[in-house]
């Protein structure tokens, strides 16, 4: 499964799920939770901050540790199963 083509200089490349460390993953996973409970706090409840707060605390947590937990499950997603 591709979800993008990648083209530079006239050479285009199919970009699939599996060819994203799953480290990177989880960054865009987390990005993207963040963003949306911004959003969400902004244009309903400021309950919804808790969100970003929870993603936050998860990366500062990475960044400590050396280890990211979702990165972990991520790996073991069948998409990310390379059959080779």
């Amino acid at each position: 499964m591709y979800i993008f083509k990648l083209t530079v200089k006239n050479q285009t490349e199919k970009i699939a799920i599996s060819d994203i460390p799953a480290l990177r993953q989880a960054f865009a996973i987390a990005s993207f939770l963040i963003v949306v409970g911004v959003a969400f706090a902004i244009n309903g409840s400021p309950f919804f901050l808790i969100l970003p707060l929870i993603v936050s605390i998860g990366l500062l947590f990475t960044a400590l540790a050396g280890w990211c937990p979702p990165a972990s499950l991520l790996e073991k997603m069948p998409w990310n199963n390379k059959k080779n």
